[in-house]
Order: C-alpha cells, then structure tokens, then sequence
C-alpha cells in the first residue's frame, strides 16, 4: 500500500494543477474537418461566418492556445497583490478547517518573490509535523504560493519538459509535468483518466458536443467555445463533464474559463468544478479571480471536501 501512495498523491496534486492553470483544450491528433463535424454554431455565428468569420481558424485557434497558461504564469512575473480564502469540509458540509492570506509578488531586477503580508489559519490544517494534513490544500499552496526568490519568466516556451528517464517516481513526475504543457500527449502513466482528457481526439471528439457562440464578458465581445458531455457519455467514458471558455474576439486571449471535471471509479473518484476569470491590462493578460469547488476520495486516502477562491489586483505590467 506505500509503495502506491506516491504515485496516487502524485497523480491527485497534479491533474488539479493542470485542470486550474495550464488547462488547454488543444491536441493533435483530430484533423479540423473531423472535428467540425461535431460543432454546432449559434445563429450569430452562422451570420458572422457568411460576414468573413473563419470558423476553422477559430477551432484551431482553441486548439493552439496558450493566453490562459501565460496569463498564469504572469502572476509569477508582474507585482501583484493576491487574496485568498480556502476552507475544508466534512462530508456534512461543516467548515473543520481554513486558510486566509493576503500576498504580494515583488520584483527586484530578475527575481521575483511573494511576500504573505496576513496568514490566518484555523482547524487542523496541518499534521505534527506541521505539513498540510490534505493533498488538495498542498496542491494550492504549490501552485499559487510560490516559495523563495525565483527567476521571472512568463515565457510558456521555456516550460516545456522532456520525460525524466531516472527513478520511476521522477518519470512520473515528468510525464505528468510534459502533460501540463503538451495537452494531447500519451502518457502511459496516468491509468484510467489520461486519455479521456483529450476532447478533440478521434476517441473523445463523437461522447461531446461543441459549440460555438457569442457573448459579452465585462464588456467584452467574446467567442465562446463550449464542450459538454452528451447525455449517454455523462458517466466513466469521460471525465471532462463541460468546459466554456470565452475568447476576446479581437484580441483572442482567453478571458474566462469554466469546467467541472467527474469521474466515479474504484481508482479515483471526484467532482470538481472550476472557474477562471482573466483581463486585459493593455496587451498583457492576467487572472483576477480563480474558483475552486472539489471533492476528492483518493485510494488510501481521507476524503478531501475543499473550496477555495483567489482575487488578483493593483497589477503592475508597466516595462
């Protein structure tokens, strides 16, 4: 049974992580005309498409995007305040622990840091040995608590990785790493649910339905692209349930992003739902507020109840 936990802790932190941040809906293995086959288009599209509207380079352009994994990782490189609340459950829904912090990321020169200014915690939090007792709270403290004085850089490119080829644990860890930033690769490693996350690949494309319609969002003329399961394939066939993501139809960064994620089996069973929200500082995208609702029951684990929310302001993106 400890020879397992590594793997399944592994497994758990990191599928949260690329779901919250570096979530694309990208991949290469369908063709754009197959895919189009399953997208429905609203009348507004359909009447922009007679107007010049290129639906195709639309599709790809969901495909290939990369605005949502920068506009995360310009939390990490432009001064910003960051706020946030998270609470943990009990399977009667009564609050048994909680997390409130309010930071800053600093710049000096290259580095970068973030700086808690208040951290109030309540409940058992954390174990003796004062490490978080629940996977998901050390999911969010890994991912939007970054620790020590760290090189800036928001370049999605450099964030690409090669698989580890030393211990199993580290080829682990790097397949679910390459994973992150190359949605669509195999990765033999993730039993269960690492293919089905693959919406436009020949197997998953035909369990959904897209659509393409339009929106306004704080304002903001928006393409929204939408995935949701058909009601005969809402059960261990897939994983992603529905995903809406809202692109700024003249800039086309990603400006809002809402899913929820399910899966019910003897391995893994949860049921998260997500949202992000983005803006347009000039021409730099960045997060302001991110949405987490999950319930998580791990092999060899106690179930994690957990909801939490991150408000991001006073952005500073000047050169």
């Amino acid at each position: 049974m400890m020879l397992l936990h590594p793997f399944w802790s592994l497994l758990s932190k990191v599928l949260l992580v690329v779901l919250f941040v570096f979530a694309s809906v990208r991949t290469l293995q369908a063709q754009p005309d197959t895919l189009l086959r399953h997208i429905q288009l609203s009348e507004v599209v359909i009447s922009a498409r007679a107007q010049g509207f290129d639906v195709d380079a639309f599709v790809r352009q969901v495909r290939e995007d990369t605005t949502f994994h920068k506009a995360f990782l310009n939390t990490r490189y432009y001064p910003n305040q960051v706020r946030s609340a998270l609470r943990v459950h009990n399977k009667g829904d009564k609050e048994t622990a909680s997390l409130v912090r309010l930071g800053r990321l600093t710049r000096e020169g290259r580095l970068a840091q973030l700086v808690l200014d208040s951290v109030q915690e309540s409940g058992k939090l954390r174990d003796r040995k004062g490490a978080f007792r629940f996977l998901t709270v050390e999911m969010y403290d890994d991912v939007f608590f970054p620790k020590g004085p760290v090189v800036a850089d928001n370049t999605v490119a450099t964030r690409k990785l090669e698989v580890d080829r030393g211990s199993r644990f580290d080829k682990y860890k790097s397949e679910l790493k390459k994973f992150m930033f190359d949605p669509g690769t195999e990765i033999a490693s993730v039993p269960f649910i690492g293919d089905k996350l693959a919406l436009f690949s020949p197997e998953m494309a035909p369990l959904y339905e897209f659509r393409i319609w339009s929106d306004t969002r704080d304002g903001v003329e928006c393409w929204v692209f939408s995935a949701e399961a058909r009601p005969e394939f809402r059960d261990g066939r897939t994983v992603i349930k529905t995903m809406d993501t809202w692109f700024d139809q003249a800039s086309g960064a990603v400006l809002a992003r809402n899913y929820r994620i399910a899966s019910s089996s003897v391995f893994l069973d949860f049921d998260i739902t997500i949202k992000v929200r983005n803006t347009l500082l000039g021409d730099v995208l960045v997060p302001v507020r991110v949405d987490y609702d999950g319930d998580w029951d791990i092999p060899f684990k106690s179930r994690e109840i957990v909801r939490f929310w991150l408000e991001y302001g006073d952005w500073q993106v000047g050169p």
